[in-house]
């Protein structure tokens, strides 16, 4: 029997900060249409249909995208780099962080992390500490550039190679021949797109979700409303309702959850961006009353994350190669200082993890920063070639 779609209301921040919405907002209780509209129902027997063939088609290991040669390569012997995370804290950013050093370090170069705390004050604070111990380039990961415009600036500024990862464009700044982005929003949005796939393919057109969106960044924002807008599409008579936080406020995350389930009490699924905050949303469920009705999805593929879908607290988790993200970071930065087009990050490479392939994994914090749980890292060896160094 298919589902009425369930219009959700959403508490708007009052305040507002350089992170974008700094309140978290539960969604209230909608009116639902019956009976639902039978092309609606014939749409969504087709978009569930479309769902499994994604998710069968993600439970393997993924196929590594070609890299493109460097036309001249760099020599990065001795050279030094700063990673700046939005907030190390999160396992899918340090794992990154944690690819981007082995890819450099591979290549000769040495790299240090800095923890921007998921607060402006402290990012600036790790880009400035950068430019005093005159390194020769920074990548920053997940950081938008208006957030930090002017400590961007002045690292171009002084010659600094500069790649501002993760995230599209922003503040009008144009790329130039000392900072340039590593724009790989595309993926991320597939990433937000995959998750609602997973939660239309296990729960059907029965699905009821609870999209909690992470408004931290653009690009996390546009990615949430991207992965609203293909459960739609997937299943237009499905029930839908969201709820929005930042990792600034995650500490209410729990009571946002809990409120938005009971405004909305047939819900079945709840769709979290990231591992690291389904934890506050199981305690949500929990405290509505609905532990054992709802599955949860989410995506990163972090140890927690994998031991949950292993126990079954969490129905699916769509994977993110760490290491191979953070390769694809570094490859950003050897190409702008080749002078070479700094490519978009485009391809999206993922594994579909669930109760049926999780079983075949060794789950423990040394496989998480490997490539063990993704067929191997065979991409190595085509970056190195690809830079000149094999």
């Amino acid at each position: 029997m298919s589902r009425s779609l369930t219009r959700s209301r959403r508490v708007r921040a009052l305040a507002a900060t350089a992170l974008a919405i700094s309140l978290i907002g539960a969604c209230g209780a909608g009116e639902r249409e019956t009976p639902a509209d039978p092309a609606a129902t014939a749409g969504s027997a087709a978009g569930v249909q479309e769902a499994k063939d994604a998710m069968a088609g993600w439970a393997a290991a993924p196929e590594w995208p070609e890299v493109t040669k460097i036309a001249e390569p760099v020599d990065l012997t001795g050279k030094k780099f700063t990673y700046v995370a939005l907030g190390d804290q999160i396992p899918v950013i340090h794992g990154v962080g944690v690819g981007v050093t082995e890819a450099l370090a591979a290549a000769g170069a040495d790299v240090k992390i800095c923890d921007g705390k998921f607060n402006p004050t402290a990012v600036a604070d790790c880009l400035k500490a950068a430019g005093d111990e005159q390194v020769d380039g920074v990548i920053s990961a997940f950081v938008d550039y208006q957030m930090a415009g002017p400590a961007f600036d002045a690292l171009a500024a002084k010659g600094i190679k500069v790649i501002v990862g993760g995230v599209a464009p922003s503040g009008g700044r144009q790329a130039d021949a000392n900072l340039d982005f590593y724009d790989n929003t595309a993926r991320v949005f597939a990433l937000h797109e995959a998750m609602s796939h997973a939660a239309v393919a296990e729960g059907g057109e029965d699905t009821n979700v609870l999209w909690v969106r992470l408004m931290d960044s653009t690009t996390t924002t546009g990615a949430g409303a991207k992965g609203v807008a293909k459960f739609k599409e997937l299943c237009p008579s499905c029930g839908i309702a969201e709820t929005e936080f930042t990792t600034a406020n995650v500490d209410k995350l729990a009571t946002s959850i809990s409120a938005a389930l009971v405004s909305n009490p047939d819900t079945n699924s709840v769709i979290v961006p990231v591992d690291s905050f389904v934890p506050p949303v199981l305690q949500g469920i929990q405290s509505a009353k609905m532990a054992g009705k709802v599955k949860v999805h989410s995506s990163s593929s972090d140890l927690a994350g994998l031991q949950r879908v292993k126990d079954g607290q969490q129905a699916s988790d769509l994977g993110t190669p760490v290491l191979y993200e953070g390769w694809k970071f570094a490859n950003a930065m050897v190409q702008l200082l080749a002078g070479q087009e700094v490519e978009k990050g485009d391809e999206f490479v993922t594994r579909a993890f669930t109760k049926a392939n999780v079983g075949e994994l060794t789950l423990d914090d040394e496989s998480y920063l490997s490539d063990d749980w993704f067929g191997g890292g065979n991409y190595k060896k085509s970056f190195l070639t690809a830079w000149g160094v094999e």
